[in-house]
């Protein structure tokens, strides 16, 4: 989970910086960090990004112990950290706002439920 806040904290740095592509990048993998660091817990691991959404899906929105609209936005702010990287795509500063928002959402979530 400390990565996953670390991430948090640089994406808010970035988009301080004016940096939403950077910012948007940072707010997807303190999602991906946070889901790992949980998934971790049930002794769940997966090689790729999308198996990790796969276990986390399985594993705690489809047995509701996960709100799914917390986990929603995790395939735009996907698509958009991809573009950013590979497709020199960029987003705007609005966007990657909201993105920020979704991603503090989503850590937030996943301690609480790690305290649970």
């Amino acid at each position: 989970m400390q990565g996953a806040q670390e991430r948090l904290h640089a994406a808010r740095r970035n988009l301080e910086e004016d940096l939403p592509f950077a910012a948007v990048g940072l707010a997807y993998y303190a999602m991906l960090y946070a889901a790992r660091a949980v998934l971790s817990e049930e002794d769940l691991y997966a090689k790729t990004h999308s198996g990790s959404w796969t276990l986390f899906n399985d594993a705690f929105v489809r047995t509701s112990r996960f709100p799914a609209d917390a986990v929603s936005p995790v395939q735009g702010i996907r698509a958009r950290r991809e573009g950013a990287d590979y497709e020199a795509e960029n987003p705007s500063y609005e966007q990657a706002e909201s993105d920020l928002r979704d991603a503090e959402r989503f850590v937030a979530a996943v301690a609480a439920l790690l305290e649970a």
